[in-house]
This record gives C-alpha cells, structure tokens and sequence, in this order.
C-alpha cells in the first residue's frame, strides 16, 4: 500500500505523530505532501500536539559562548554552542558542536538571545551597545530570516533598550517587541515593524542592566525594571501583552520591591519565577521566587534558596527552573549542573568554563518551514 492509499485524515494523524527531522525531509517527496506539510494549519497542529505530548516537560535551550583565553579582544575570538538539555531524560542533544551558524550575520560575532517561542530563538547582536540587528532562526529545520532595521535605529547609550519575543495566540503570529523608549513591535506575519502609541511606564533600566532578560508567560513578555518613585528606588515587573499589545505592571513581593540586589525573571517552569541574587553573611545568595496565581500578588511565594557555597561548589548563578522542579545552575569552576532540590544532588551536564549561558523553554517545531524569500537555509 503506498501513501497515497490512505485516507487524507488517516494520513495527517500519522504525520503530526512524526519528529520535525523526519517531516523535513517528507517534504520532497512530492507536491502535495510540501503542501500539506508547509501548511500553517498542520504546522501548529504538530506543534501543538509536540507540547501535548511533553506534558509540560519540555526542552530547556542552552547557548554556550565559549572565548579563547589567549585572545586579547573577546569580541574577535570565541566560540558559541546550542544545546537542547531535556528535562525527562537530563540528557544534552548538541544542536551544533560548530561555530554559532550565524556569525557572520553579527557584526562583531557576539549574539544574545532574546528569547525563545515554539522552537523559534530571537537573537541580536550584543557587541555594540544598541544593535539593530536581529535574527529569528529555527535550529530543528536549520532555517533563519534577517528582521528588516527598526524604525527608529539607536547609536547611543542614553536610554534603555529592551527587547521581548512571544507568541499572538489570536492572530497566530510571533513578535519581537523592542522599546527605546519608543516603543516598536515587529510582526512575523506582516514581515514589518510599526509603532505602538501605547507607551511603556517610565522605568529607569532592566535589572540587572547588564544584560537582556524576560520571560513569556501567559501570553505575556515580562522584564524586571526600576523607577524613581518619591525618591526611592521601586522594583517592579513591566509587561507586554502580545496579543493586546497593551502594558502593564506586576507588583514583586514587598521586600523585593525596593532592594538593590540583582533580580531577574527566569525561564522555566510552570509559574512566573524571579531570581533575587544578594550578599547574606559575607557570602552570596540566591532565592528563587514563583507567582503561583499568575496576576495576584499574594500568592509570590520563596521556592529555593542558595548560598554560593552550597555544597562547596560555589554557585556563580541560577539559569532556570526545569519543568520537572529542578535548577540548573553555572558554578565557578566552569560546569553546568542540575539541582535536585528534593534529593539535594548535582548531576553535572556540561563544561562551560569562559562562558555566558542562556536558557529558555525550547520545543522543535515548523515554523519558517514554508519556502518563501524572507525565510533562509544553511
């Protein structure tokens, strides 16, 4: 019996069954079954049906930048890895052992992740201060596209720049939200930037200004920022529906709301999760908070608390939540690990010594699968 005996619904109930890899190659075995395949309608019932099937156990995204120690500029000489560190199995799938498959796309070969949405990972060039280069690249189907230039472009260090990824569930379209103070939302199925007259709440920075984070949750891009309030400084979340593409502020818990300590939000996990890190008794600590109401600032409540010496490994930082309750944590001495707050074990997953590290909550999907102009291959 070939394939085209079968029924058309038997058919695509057995190709939503199949891994992205196989589906790929199913597309050159004829016109139709490319059709079928490119579709958005199969291409968001196979992604569904993915996250179904991992019941909420899905991958965790590593990027490694690894740097040379002899290089003098680390901008020139480095080196970057993508993982996928599943949170069943505890196993790490390289992705790619190569040079970061973009770099020439980077000005200066340093990226950073904005975030990741349905297997799709927003990367822009973080080696000038204000890059206006961004990327939204598929590693499962080994496909990429360029966003066009913003609006309004940004050479200067003077205001804060913020960048969010998500996913309009309405209009099935993903979006790279960008705010300078202006604020800009690109639209992957308009291929356009425009402009959003609804502003952001003034905020001074992200904390901590070193570097970019938020979270999608809930339908929601969420950073943690600050302001000047009555003269003192105030913590607080800032939000952007993707769908409504309207803001709003998340209060953190109270004593979190006017500290100087780093904070951040975390990726992973089945709640919105803050990462409070601090000095306590000369030494560093780390507490992990969960919202788990999302929206209702009563139920923030502590989960995990660290000090950097936990178990003599000091812990440099927090990277995520696995779904499946467990930390991942980076360590001085350059490895990446897997906490078992239950059982209190390390399961060490990866040297990463002279790294940066990012993680974020990773699926593999079909989008940009389609054959169109804007979507490339390598």
């Amino acid at each position: 019996m070939s394939a085209g005996d079968f029924p058309p619904e038997i058919l695509v109930e057995v190709l939503h069954r199949l891994p992205v890899k196989s589906l790929v190659k199913f597309t050159s075995v004829s016109k139709a079954w490319n059709s079928l395949i490119t579709n958005q309608t199969f291409i968001f019932d196979h992604l569904n049906r993915t996250i179904q099937a991992s019941n909420g156990n899905g991958s965790l995204f590593l990027q490694l930048h690894h740097q040379t120690i002899e290089c003098s500029d680390p901008y020139f000489d480095h080196h970057e890895e993508f993982y996928s560190l599943d949170s069943d199995n505890q196993q790490i799938d390289h992705f790619s052992v190569e040079r970061f498959p973009l770099s020439r796309l980077i000005v200066w070969g340093r990226s950073t992740v904005v975030g990741s949405c349905d297997g799709l990972i927003c990367v822009f060039d973080s080696s000038l201060c204000h890059s206006d280069t961004l990327i939204i690249w598929n590693p499962s189907i080994r496909k990429y596209m360029v966003l066009p230039e913003p609006i309004v472009t940004c050479m200067t260090g003077n205001n804060p720049l913020l960048f969010g990824f998500g996913f309009d569930s309405r209009n099935k379209d993903y979006k790279v939200i960008r705010i300078f103070p202006q604020v800009e939302v690109y639209s992957l199925a308009s291929r356009s930037w425009k402009n959003i007259t609804n502003r952001a709440p003034p905020f001074l920075h992200c904390k901590p200004p070193q570097k970019t984070t938020q979270v999608f949750v809930n339908g929601v891009v969420h950073w943690v920022v600050c302001r000047r309030c009555n003269g003192q400084i105030q913590n607080f979340i800032l939000t952007f529906d993707v769908v409504e593409e309207m803001f709003g502020e998340l209060m953190l818990p109270p004593h979190l709301r006017e500290s100087t300590s780093v904070l951040s939000v975390l990726e992973g996990g089945k709640y919105l999760s803050v990462l409070h890190s601090h000095s306590e008794a000369n030494q560093g600590c780390f507490r992990i908070w969960i919202m788990r109401e999302y929206g209702v600032v009563e139920t923030w409540s502590e989960l995990f608390c660290f000090d950097s010496d936990h178990y003599r490994n000091n812990i440099l930082d927090v990277l995520a939540l696995a779904s499946n309750g467990k930390v991942v944590l980076s360590l001085r001495k350059g490895t990446i690990v897997l906490f078992d707050p239950t059982t209190e074990l390390l399961n060490p997953l990866g040297d990463g010594k002279h790294f940066r590290a990012f993680i974020g909550s990773y699926v593999q999907s079909l989008v940009l699968i389609k054959e169109e102009p804007h979507f490339l291959s390598y």
